[in-house]
C-alpha cells in the first residue's frame, strides 16, 4: 500500500521528541525530525504541491506584519500555528530577509488545507 503524502508527512517515521528541559520555550511541544543524511529538522515536513486556487486570498503585506508569520496566520486561521503554512507556500525561508511591506502573499483557505493533511 503506498504512502499518501501530506503537508504533515514527516520527513522520516521516526519521531524524535526534544528534551524539554533544553527547548526553547515557543518549541517545546515541536517535533524534530531527521532526513536521510541525519540532519535533524524542527517541525519540518515533506513539501507536496498545493497549486495556486480560485478560493486563496491574496493578502498585500502590512509593514507592521512584516517578519510577523503568525499573526498573518492569526488573522487568517485564528491560531499562530500554521504560519509554517504561509511562508512554505510562498517560497519564505527567512521572514526577516525575505518579506517586505507591499509583497503579496497567497493564502489557502483552512479547508484546502485540510483537503492536504493540516487539521484544524
Amino acid at each position: 500500500m503506498p504512502i499518501t503524502k501530506t503537508l504533515l508527512t514527516p520527513l522520516t517515521h521516526g519521531q524524535i521528541p526534544q528534551d524539554r528541559r533544553h527547548s526553547p520555550g515557543r518549541y517545546s511541544k515541536s517535533w524534530a525530525y531527521q532526513d536521510a543524511d541525519s540532519r535533524y529538522f524542527l517541525g519540518t515536513f515533506v513539501p507536496v504541491a498545493l497549486p495556486p486556487h480560485s478560493t486563496d486570498t491574496l493578502y498585500v503585506l502590512e509593514a507592521g506584519h512584516v517578519a510577523r508569520p503568525g499573526l498573518i496566520s492569526y488573522m487568517f486561521y485564528k491560531t499562530p500555528a500554521y504560519y509554517w503554512v504561509i511562508l512554505w507556500l510562498n517560497g519564505i525561508n527567512d521572514p526577516f530577509e525575505q518579506m517586505f511591506a507591499g509583497m503579496t502573499l497567497r493564502i489557502p483557505t483552512m479547508r484546502r488545507l485540510a483537503q492536504y493533511g493540516v487539521k484544524a
